[in-house]
């Protein structure tokens, strides 16, 4: 069976092959990544939300710089 690093691992190799440039690459490792952190975890979907803006946020003050 493949372990969890091999399907991380995957998963960003697609991600790369199919994105269109690094700060759509960029955005969504931080939504996987926040998704990683919520597993398991009741969070109301207005939370869930505001924290895909915030990255998405984030981003785009980084791509204006």
């Amino acid at each position: 069976m493949v372990d969890s690093l091999e399907i991380n691992q995957l998963i960003m190799e697609t991600i790369h092959e199919n994105s269109p440039n690094e700060s759509v690459v960029q955005i969504i490792r931080e939504v996987l990544q926040y998704e990683l952190d919520i597993w398991n975890r009741y969070v109301p979907k207005s939370e869930i939300l505001n924290q895909y803006e915030l990255i998405v946020n984030r981003n785009i003050t980084e791509l204006i710089k």
